[in-house]
Formats: C-alpha cells, structure tokens, sequence
C-alpha cells in the first residue's frame, strides 16, 4: 500500500465523533438517524483503536475501494490502524448527509474537508464518501465503503503581465461536433464556458501560457503555430494524457 492510499484511508476512518455530532441530523427519518449513529459509532471506535466494536459493524468480507480504484480489506484496514497512533496532527470537517433506507439496505453518502499537518505543510484534502449497509440479524453492518478525492485544485496562480491574455480569445473545438469552449476576457479575466454548461469558469495563470481550472485537477497550455499566431491548446490530465484542441474562432 502507497503512502498516499495509506494517508487516504486514515482519512476516511479515523473520524472524530465531534465532527459528526457538529454536523447534525436535521430532517431524517428514525431510520435514517439509525443509520447515521452506526457510522458515528464506527468513527468513534476506530479513532480509539477499538477494533472489537469496529468489526461488529463491518462484514468480514466487506469491500473498501478507493479513488486508485485499489481494494482493501478488513483485516488490512486494521493491521495498519494497529501501527498509528491514537492521536496525531488531523482534523476533519464532515457535512452534506444523504442518507437512503431501502428495507434491510441503506446507503450513506457524505463529504468531507481533511487538514494534515506535515512538519510546516499543512494537507488539505476534500473527498465524497459512500457507505452501503444491509440489515443482519437485527443489526445494520457496513458490506461496502467507496470513497474518493475531489477535484479541488489548490495550485497558487502566478498572474501574468496586463493584457497579455488578449491572444486566447476565441471559441476552441475539444473534436467535430463536439463541445465548444468559449474563451473571452472580463476584468481582466480569462473565463471559460463550454458548451452546455451554465457557469462561467476562471482560467488562472500557471505561468508560461498555461493556465488551471479551481475545481479540475487537469491544466491548460496554449499553442502558437511558426508565426506565433494562438491555433489552441493541450488539456493535461492529472493522469499525463492530453487532449489537443484546436481554436476556430
């Protein structure tokens, strides 16, 4: 296990009882609320290291999988529960409750802003959570758990010299008969919408023509044909592969 999947599960079940009770429960339903003091006694006991109360919420053969798309199980969870310590420089901020009972099924569904301090580095982390439990023997017991970050994007923007983003201006086609994003320039801002969406997004200054998005992990860089002209830009993926689009306006 990586140390990134590592910090991501520690994340996901060391959760502070008092962030849960922070959020409230406003609007459920008695079954949904029992649903929530499962989840919040699971939180409890693992950030105790309980793993007795723990494991009679959780089906041996339940399935964790995170945003790697890696599966762990639960004798894994808690053989590296086993090595952490019962406390350490973290916080959460748990929010956004939806909870669906479906007879003996439920799902809980949640999101959550994480806080690691790394020696002068503080970690910021947001994530989506879905737990699926089903009723045995009267009780509710967690069988699957998916959870993955979000893409909030945390780069710092480096701005660029006054009118110098003029040059994008102009509609870019992603492929034929595809989305169309739209560029233009407001207050000395370079938005962005492409087709179909109804909000306007900031391309912000990386450096060097190359911009990123606040809510896309991705990045921008626009490119000059011999002559210097704008003929579009390369969308970067987090994952490396890009995609070439080409400017027709």
């Amino acid at each position: 296990m990586t140390m990134r999947r590592l910090l991501r599960l520690l994340i996901s079940l060391c959760i502070t009882a008092a962030s849960l009770r922070a959020s409230g429960r406003t609007n459920l339903t008695a079954g949904q609320q029992e649903v929530l003091k499962i989840h919040q006694a699971m939180a409890a006991a693992a950030e105790k290291r309980d793993f007795a109360s723990w494991s009679k919420y959780v089906a041996d053969d339940c399935i964790f999988s995170d945003d790697e798309g890696e599966i762990t199980t639960k004798a894994e969870i808690i053989a590296h529960l086993r090595n952490m310590p019962l406390a350490y420089d973290h916080s959460e901020n748990h929010r956004d409750f939806l909870v669906h009972v479906y007879g003996s099924t439920a799902v809980l569904n949640f999101r959550l802003t994480a806080h690691e301090q790394f020696t002068d580095t503080d970690i910021v982390t947001e994530m989506r959570h879905t737990q699926t439990f089903v009723r045995q023997d009267g009780e509710w017991r967690l069988i699957a758990e998916q959870w993955g970050a979000l893409p909030i994007n945390l780069r710092k923007p480096v701005p660029g010299p006054a009118g110098a983003y003029k040059e994008y201006v102009g509609q870019y086609e992603w492929r034929p008969g595809g989305p169309v994003d739209r560029v233009w320039l407001k207050d000395g801002k370079l938005l962005s919408r492409l087709t179909g969406e109804s909000e306007d997004h900031e391309y912000k200054p990386l450096g060097s023509e190359t911009f990123f998005l606040a809510d896309d992990l991705g990045s921008i860089t626009f490119v000059r044909d011999s002559q210097g002209r704008v003929t579009g830009y390369s969308y970067r993926r987090a994952d490396g592969q890009e995609i070439h689009v080409r400017k027709i306006d």
